[in-house]
């Protein structure tokens, strides 16, 4: 499926859900939810989430950066004379890098934030050095691997809850479930997921393939199915109170008229 359709189904029936059980739902919860309904594709460098979190204009300053920092670094170990040669195969090397296809180029830079944060996560609390770690292994894991498992749903799943213990706040709830619905729609492709690796069974209902008609119909049905379910879960309930509303104001202004 496409991400925006995960985004849109994910999200929308998390929330709906949530509010028909009676959570409150607050601006983190609803964006750990968004975030959770895109975040299994974290190893796809090319997904909707990543193409928003590094975003081409983005990269492309990156790379210019490089390029003056791979120069401007060369310059400064010939006057210095700053072990060379190997300094310049060093400066080469981050000019080089911006010349790579943009897919590997978000990789790497996946691979350098997440050691950075497990670097940090020695000094700044263990958890950013657990995203880190997650992070870097993601980005070299090939596409609906760990993350399009049982066991990713685990691993985010606890992340969460001891960040809502932490926060007091019951982010781990959205969080599963938008990321389990995201799991749950691919499921709905030929190629499915596989739950349990390293065992090669394939759960799916091969039903649609993304990009051709099949894939655009069941998206379409699945998308108007969560805008029912929104409207059930927050605009009849809206209207029911502005009504009861408006009754109010409507008795109140007839009993000052009557006096």
């Amino acid at each position: 499926m496409t991400g925006r359709t995960h985004l849109i189904v994910g999200s929308g029936v998390t929330l709906s859900v949530m509010s028909l059980i009676g959570q409150n739902i607050t601006l983190p919860a609803a964006l750990v939810a968004i975030v959770s309904s895109l975040l299994p594709d974290i190893d796809e460098p090319n997904s909707l989430l990543m193409q928003k979190t590094m975003p081409k204009t983005m990269l492309k300053k990156i790379k210019l950066a490089l390029v003056a920092a791979g120069i401007g670094f060369m310059i400064y170990c010939y006057f210095k004379s700053f072990y060379v040669p190997f300094s310049y195969g060093i400066g080469m090397l981050m000019i080089g890098a911006c010349l790579i296809h943009q897919r590997l180029f978000r990789q790497l830079l996946m691979v350098i934030l997440g050691g950075l944060m497990l670097y940090l996560g020695a000094s700044a609390g263990p958890w950013w050095g657990t995203i880190g770690a997650l992070l870097m292994v993601c980005a070299v894991l090939p596409h609906r691997g760990l993350t399009h498992s049982i066991y990713g749903i685990i691993i985010w799943g606890a992340v969460l809850y001891f960040a809502s213990l932490r926060l007091g706040e019951p982010l781990w709830t959205s969080g599963v479930m938008a990321y389990t619905l995201h799991l749950m729609c691919d499921v709905l492709t030929k190629h499915g997921i596989q739950p349990l690796p390293p065992f090669k069974w394939k759960f799916r209902l091969p039903l649609m393939s993304t990009g051709k008609f099949s894939g655009f119909l069941v998206e379409s049905i699945c998308i108007t199915l969560t805008f029912v379910l929104i409207w059930h879960a927050f605009i009849e309930p809206m209207g029911e109170t502005m009504f009861s509303l408006f009754t109010h104001f409507k008795n109140r202004v007839s009993a000052m008229l009557n006096i």
